[in-house]
């Protein structure tokens, strides 16, 4: 053993003064996901070179489809709806954080990659939803909602003041992207391949995560809002010492005969194996329930446009028809 190994620090003669372990999964980088893949180029969507007025409504329309990509994530009138691949971007998974949870399982950490239509805040939000507009969920409010995090200083704080001793939860999550694929356009697995479950045609998972303190919901919030509001639980070394450890490493019980919860992969017996488009293959269990509905895309319908979005639209409409007649007239 090196000397560094069996160096005390102060008074502390433990070997590792935090319970960590190697980390797993995509990787503190996140996986191997680039949106400009996943949007459809314009040939896809109907955009194409010619001076007929189809091709010119279609030029029209590709304009929109990008700019709802950007904004909305979703279609925002009548000229983008039921168009192909307008969706939020990004990729939510599990990264193995490599510290242990009190009761003896690996915590986990649950990164949210699809915006969630925050970027502006929650009366933003409701305002946006109220006047029959998606909700924003494009690629520009997600760097916004990126932004946020990045310099939420509560993360450092809790890093540098906290314990390092973390009480957890068993939740269940969706991973992947918005339509639950799991793998990118290359077939390259985008979250980690333990204890995949697959059900309603999604995929989750179940890990232990840091507990928070509980907080009183807001009118309109889920249970699940509410939960990352509240502050992370830590504890001091000697109540994190003497807290049962009734898990293993993994998440499940040591003792198989108990009643505690677990993670489903746990006991779970009806598995397959899901090939990916790389070659490689997974393992996933099946749930005969899908309680999850609100993890799935939400298209809002839209009666009324907005007016401000409609007129938009309608300028650049006779823009393109004007420019349009002159090309023709030229031609004469």
């Amino acid at each position: 053993m090196s000397a560094a190994g069996t160096t005390q620090m102060g008074n502390d003669n433990r070997p590792n003064v935090l319970p960590i372990k190697p980390a797993s999964g995509p990787g503190f980088l996140g996986p191997s996901y680039n949106p400009a893949d996943e949007m459809l180029p314009p040939a896809s969507i109907g955009v194409r070179r010619g001076d007929n007025l189809s091709d010119v409504v279609g030029a029209v329309k590709g304009v929109i489809y990008y700019g709802d990509m950007i904004g909305f994530g979703g279609p925002s009138s009548g000229f983008t709806r039921g168009m192909p691949g307008l969706k939020p971007l990004g990729v939510n998974y599990f990264i193995n954080s490599g510290l242990t949870c009190s009761n003896g399982a690996t915590m986990w950490e649950y990164v949210r990659t699809i915006p969630d239509g925050t970027a502006l805040g929650e009366k933003v939000r409701n305002a946006i939803r109220g006047v029959g507009l998606p909700e924003m969920r494009g690629m520009a409010p997600g760097m916004v909602e990126d932004v946020k995090f990045a310099l939420d200083p509560f993360p450092v704080i809790n890093a540098v003041v906290g314990s390092g001793y973390p009480q957890c939860r068993l939740v269940r999550k969706q991973v992947g992207d918005i339509d639950g694929q799991i793998q990118n356009v290359d077939g390259v697995l985008l979250v980690d391949p333990s204890g995949l479950i697959l059900s309603g045609g999604r995929y989750y998972q179940e890990h232990w995560v840091q507990d928070r303190y509980p907080v009183r919901a807001r009118p309109g919030e889920q249970a699940d809002e509410a939960f990352e509001r509240g502050d992370p639980i830590q504890l001091d070394y000697a109540a994190w010492e003497g807290a049962p450890k009734i898990y293993r490493e993994n998440g499940c019980r040591a003792d198989p005969a108990g009643t505690e919860p677990q993670p489903k992969f746990c006991g779970a017996k009806g598995s397959q194996q899901i090939k990916l488009g790389d070659g490689t293959f997974v393992t996933a269990y099946s749930d005969g329930f899908d309680d999850y509905s609100r993890y799935k895309g939400q298209v809002i319908k839209i009666k009324n446009p907005n007016a401000l979005v409609s007129l938009t639209v309608a300028v650049i409409s006779i823009m393109c028809l004007i420019s349009f007649w002159g090309i023709q007239s030229k031609r004469r």
